[in-house]
């Protein structure tokens, strides 16, 4: 099973995500970038997505992933 990762980060103090080698950008808080980072997942139609995010100096976080029931897998940011 493959999974589509899509990335959350921020670069040049602008945050940005990218899944499979494309860069979506920018975004003016983390937010709205992981929000977007969201949205794409799950019109992506890929049923093993999953948005993580990567705050500088942390660990990366799973932030959400695609379940029978995708719209109430949002956590609070």
């Amino acid at each position: 099973m493959s999974q589509s990762h899509f990335i959350v980060y921020e670069r040049d103090a602008k945050w940005q995500f990218t899944n499979k080698g494309s860069i979506t950008a920018p975004f003016d808080n983390r937010f709205e970038a992981i929000e977007a980072a969201i949205g794409a997942a799950r019109i992506s139609g890929d049923p093993h997505s999953i948005v993580i995010v990567q705050d500088p100096g942390t660990d990366e976080e799973i932030v959400w992933r695609h379940t029978e029931d995708s719209a109430e897998n949002s956590e609070e940011f």
